[in-house]
């Protein structure tokens, strides 16, 4: 079998970003969302991706928020293949991510949920929205608990 040698990147570049919009079809802040919670949690958890991280995603399990599944998918290498990434429908926008004995709960902030919904339609997402979600700090967009 060959593995993947090096790490998964942990920066939101645009080769990421590209890779990711492909892989789900279309650019969106929930897609944008979960790769900023993917990329957080390889940085927070020290881990290389794809086979030593875990997430359990929990959302509404239907567009938008579930665009956020793709997401995680293409920033951690989890996948519903490797079945290192399951989902639970309930209320609200989170992530639990373990690794080495660790667990790292991120929640996306309702009142970012609120501003997405209500400026988003089917037929126009603003971008300059996404770019917002991009270069904004984790800790403005996102609850975040880490236990070791």
């Amino acid at each position: 079998m060959n593995f993947v040698k090096e790490p998964k990147q942990r920066v939101l570049d645009e080769r990421l970003e590209t890779r990711a919009i492909e892989f789900h079809g279309h650019d969106g802040p929930f897609m944008t969302l979960g790769l900023r919670m993917g990329l957080a949690a390889l940085e927070l958890l020290d881990c290389r991706g794809w086979f030593d991280l875990r997430c359990e995603v929990r959302l509404h399990w239907s567009p938008p928020d579930s665009c956020v599944i793709d997401g995680i998918q293409s920033s951690t290498g989890c996948t519903m293949g490797k079945k290192n990434i399951t989902v639970v429908e309930q209320p609200g926008v989170e992530a639990v991510f373990t690794s080495k004995g660790k667990i790292l709960t991120i929640r996306l902030r309702e009142n970012i949920i609120d501003n997405i919904k209500q400026n988003i339609t089917d037929e126009d997402i603003p971008h300059e929205m996404i770019e917002e979600l991009e270069g904004a700090d984790i800790s403005e967009i996102f609850d975040i608990t880490l236990v070791n």
